[in-house]
């Protein structure tokens, strides 16, 4: 752990598990808040007396803000430490989700879901960095491999349990349980979690936020541990958007396996990210990184050329079943990598790094809907582009890795 002052209370909770438990729930309370309402999607479209694609649009409205509201608080994070910015997130969090609740049209549902947005990205901003506050980098990828353990959860429990409130409670009951375990974690901040920055920035000027965003998009090494990761995720990402269609339209997978399916392979990235744990008490991040991008890379060329082939769907899923779970090698790694030298703005290096990956992988279900042509390719493209990508990145961009 760093040299930075905590009374042995904190250091205690710190060292909990509980402490991975929070930060972990804090930064799955996006994919939460995505997740478990879109079991709903058709009562809501009911609701309001909507379309299905004003429905959608409260989706990618979601994305948008998630992407961008990162931006604001990393600097935030660095000017005024990290409980401040995140209390304040949540704050905005907890009034957008309540507000969801009670919207009376899918207009303003939509600018609703722009502001929950918003505010919820302090989590994901601001826990990286608390991360890159306490601990060297290899311990940086530990504990993520342990976060991982817990946000895999999300995935998994998420649009079952949304789909049970709404079956018992209605869809706005979802968003009330969203905020109600958002005021939990906002409790748990304000009496457990400790300041970890001490260091101020001097200004948080327009001027002087930009210039730091341009000065490590500037940076080799920064940039290079970047994109394995936002390369990967948006692969991910692009499975999401074309699964559906090409796992029961072509497939002729029952829905009701589908969910199976997707389900396996969030199992398969908590099973990743535990490995992932192990390996590094006997490797550094950059040796792992650096193999588990080839094997991204080779996974997604084997998923693009067993659809090419018309191979039989279970070889498909098996090579997808191994991308998705590089995710969780190269994610933890990556993100300790890029964050290593940036102890002085590990806030604004930490929104730049968040607003950049999930930008890629918004883009990436992008493509892949607007490429559909009733084949596969679109979504085995997208993901065989990601994958290369990842490799590529990491080769070029990252001079002398320590491997």
């Amino acid at each position: 752990m760093s040299e930075i002052k905590l009374s042995e209370t904190q250091k205690s909770f710190v060292e909990s598990k509980w402490f991975v438990v929070l930060l972990g729930t804090l930064t799955a309370f996006d994919p939460l808040t995505i997740d478990m309402y879109l079991p709903a999607f058709g009562d809501i479209q009911k609701n309001f007396q909507t379309t299905m694609s004003n429905v959608e649009l409260s989706v990618s409205t979601f994305f948008i803000g998630m992407a961008f509201g990162q931006l604001i608080y990393g600097p935030l994070a660095d000017r005024f430490g990290r409980r401040l910015p995140l209390l304040g997130g949540m704050f905005v969090y907890l009034l957008a989700t309540i507000a969801c609740a009670y919207a009376p049209n899918i207009e303003i549902f939509i600018v609703c879901r722009l502001l929950q947005a918003l505010g919820g990205c302090a989590g994901m901003v601001v826990t990286r960095a608390i991360i890159r506050d306490l601990f060297d980098k290899q311990r940086v990828a530990e504990f993520l491999s342990n976060m991982a353990l817990v946000m895999g959860i999300a995935p998994i429990i998420a649009p079952s349990l949304g789909a049970l409130i709404n079956a018992s409670m209605g869809w706005r009951a979802i968003f009330l349980t969203l905020a109600g375990a958002n005021v939990l974690c906002m409790i748990c901040i304000f009496l457990f979690l400790p300041e970890t920055s001490h260091h101020r920035a001097l200004s948080i000027s327009p001027k002087a936020v930009f210039k730091s965003y341009i000065g490590l998009l500037k940076s080799r090494h920064f940039v290079g541990y970047l994109i394995p990761d936002a390369a990967v995720r948006a692969g991910m990402f692009a499975y999401i958007a074309g699964s559906p269609f090409v796992f029961i339209e072509l497939f002729k997978i029952p829905s009701s396996q589908y969910g199976f399916i997707f389900g396996l392979n969030g199992l398969g990235l908590m099973a990743a990210s535990q490995i992932n744990r192990r390996l590094l008490r006997r490797w550094t991040p950059e040796v792992i990184l650096r193999w588990s991008v080839r094997i991204a890379a080779l996974a997604a060329a084997f998923v693009f050329a067993w659809t090419w082939l018309g191979l039989a769907p279970v070889v498909v899923l098996i090579s997808l079943f191994i991308f998705l779970a590089t995710l969780n090698f190269v994610g933890p790694n990556s993100l300790a990598g890029a964050l290593a030298s940036q102890g002085h703005q590990a806030g604004t290096a930490s929104a730049l790094y968040g607003c950049l990956q999930w930008s890629m992988a918004s883009f990436s279900s992008f493509l892949v809907s607007s490429f559909h042509n009733g084949t596969a390719f679109p979504m085995t493209g997208t993901i065989l582009f990601c994958g290369l990508l990842s490799v590529v990145a990491f080769q070029v961009l990252v001079k002398n890795p320590k491997v």
